[in-house]
């Protein structure tokens, strides 16, 4: 089985690549995608917010066409994630200089710093916040690789042998003959 992510390589011209991809993403009734000479979106149809996305980048070289695929969320979940994220942490500040009174107007009153619930509430919604993102991959964790699986076998890709630097050999050293 493909893994998940790495790089390929294809007999094929980027454009016959893509429109292999193409007929498969056609082909096969549970993804949708696009097709082009340089890049392939391949998603499945039914899935969560945070469902994985194959993404491969096509490069046209001498042997044929490269092909650098990666999956994981769609990146504008990634960036909503984020920023929802970073205003649960502007919010978790907030509140902590409010419980510890660092400002004289802006300070949880002696009934509110006794009330657990609301004084916790903005760091268990974070911390919901990320159970649910962890959820959502945990869901969708059987997605790349069949994926990769399917744009692999639509493109004939192989792997990618990697190039391994071997060190120059150095001839060994002959002992000092010694003359007396």
């Amino acid at each position: 089985m493909p893994s998940k992510a790495g790089q390929f390589m294809s007999r094929f011209t980027p454009v016959e690549c893509a429109m292999k991809a193409q007929a498969a993403i056609v082909a096969e009734d549970q993804v949708v995608g696009i097709a082009t000479d340089t890049l392939v979106l391949i998603r499945k149809l039914q899935g969560n917010m945070f469902q994985t996305v194959l993404r491969a980048r096509l490069k046209q070289e001498p042997e044929g066409t490269a092909i650098a695929i990666t999956s994981g969320m769609d990146r504008i979940v990634l960036v909503f994630c984020l920023m929802f994220l970073a205003a649960f942490a502007a919010l978790c500040l907030a509140w902590s200089l409010a419980y510890v009174r660092v400002f004289q107007s802006f300070q949880f009153s002696d009934e509110d710093r006794r009330n657990y619930l609301f004084v916790l509430m903005p760091f268990i919604c974070t911390l919901l916040g990320f159970g649910l993102v962890q959820l959502g991959r945990y869901a969708s964790r059987d997605e790349a690789p069949f994926l990769t699986r399917l744009f692999v076998e639509a493109t004939d890709a192989k792997l990618k042998k990697a190039v391994v630097k071997t060190a120059p050999k150095i001839a060994p050293k002959e002992p000092a003959k010694e003359t007396a």
